[in-house]
Formats: C-alpha cells, sequence, structure tokens
C-alpha cells in the first residue's frame, strides 16, 4: 500500500474516532495530555515520538543527543539481534575484517539485518523528511537563516536518502564555518520551523 493510501486511511479512522467519543460531562473541561505525564498541568520532556509511518518511530527538531540514543537503541540493537556487522569486533574501522557470519559478507549480512529491522529505524524530522513536499523550503529557510548568521560556507544539497541535507565548509572545507555552521544549525532550524516553513 503507498503511503498516500496509508494515509488516506490514517484520516479516515481519525475522522471515525473523533466522531465516535462522547462528549465529556458538563463541568469538565477536555484536556490533551502528553504521553508520559499523568499530571495534566505538567509537559513532557522531549521523547521519541511514533508516527503513523508503518509504525516507524521518527525523529524531532527538539530532541538531544540523549533522546536520539534512546529513538536509536531499538534499532541498533535488532541489527545486532540479525547478525549486522556494526558493533561486531573486526568491523569497518577497528582492525582487521571480521570473518563472515553463515558464509554471509559483511555487506549481505549488513543489508540483510537492515531489511528485518526498517520497522525500527527512526525516520529524520518532518521538517526534513524527503517524503515532505515543504522539505526543501525547510532546508531553503535553514540555509538562509545560517546565512544571515554569518556562515559563509553553507549550501543545500540533494537529499540523501530519505532526508534533506545541508552542507557546511565549502569546496575548500572552511573550518570556521564548518564549526559555525554545526553550532547555529538547531537554533536556525528551531526558528524555521517555529515560523511553520516545512509543516
Amino acid at each position: 500500500m503507498n503511503l498516500t493510501r496509508c494515509l488516506v486511511a490514517a484520516a479516515a479512522l481519525l475522522a471515525l474516532a473523533a466522531c465516535s467519543n462522547p462528549a465529556p460531562p458538563s463541568g469538565q473541561v477536555a484536556t490533551m495530555s502528553t504521553p508520559g505525564t499523568s499530571d495534566p498541568g505538567k509537559t513532557a520532556a522531549a521523547t521519541p515520538s511514533a508516527e503513523p509511518d508503518n509504525g516507524r518511530p521518527r525523529e524531532r527538531l527538539d530532541m538531544t543527543n540523549e533522546d536520539l540514543e534512546a529513538l536509536n537503541a531499538p534499532y541498533l540493537a535488532c541489527l545486532t539481534q540479525n547478525g549486522s556487522p556494526k558493533g561486531r569486533k573486526g568491523s569497518p574501522g577497528s582492525g582487521p575484517s571480521a570473518a563472515p557470519v553463515d558464509g554471509q559478507t559483511d555487506q549481505q549480512a549488513e543489508e540483510k539485518a537492515e531489511a528485518a529491522c526498517l520497522s525500527k529505524s527512526p525516520l529524520p524530522p518532518w521538517e526534513l523528511d524527503s517524503s515532505n513536499p515543504h522539505a526543501a523550503d525547510f532546508v531553503h529557510a535553514v540555509v538562509q537563516c545560517l546565512r544571515g548568521k554569518g556562515v559563509r560556507y553553507v549550501d543545500e544539497e540533494p537529499p540523501q536518502g530519505d532526508r534533506e541535507v545541508y552542507s557546511f565548509g565549502g569546496p575548500q572545507n572552511d573550518a570556521a564555518s564548518i564549526s559555525k555552521g554545526m553550532s547555529l544549525a538547531p537554533e536556525c532550524e528551531k526558528e524555521v520551523a517555529a515560523k511553520g516553513i516545512g509543516k
């Protein structure tokens, strides 16, 4: 089933669910609570979120490094359980190559594990998701924000996989642009998202 059909089906289910919910008893106010909070007066910290994208979790722009690690943990555990060479002694960058598992090369094992674990692989934030028709506008606005803050070499790039991207440093890998860009990117992403660009 393609993404459009899934989204239409999800919208129809939401509409039906909204029509079937009883009204709150008189004297009470309907409230929305955030998962993970029992007190409606409290807000939840940034926690991994799941979107209706075949059950795959989705990153958010406001996630901390710890949030991203927690979001990726089930995916990485699944890769390991399914024979991925990532993290295995002798994996790329850790010295001599490990012996193939069950006669498979590292690349074959990696592809097999990634296919088995796709449902746990986090999607990029919606604003950077290449399936979002407004993601390129978001990246363009972020690049303009970064340039406005003094990042000299920052460019929009073609999508990489399921993610719209931008790069720092230009052809000469300008260290000042890379450092300043990496530092200011989260701020610019949040500023642009707050304007509703990329939604």
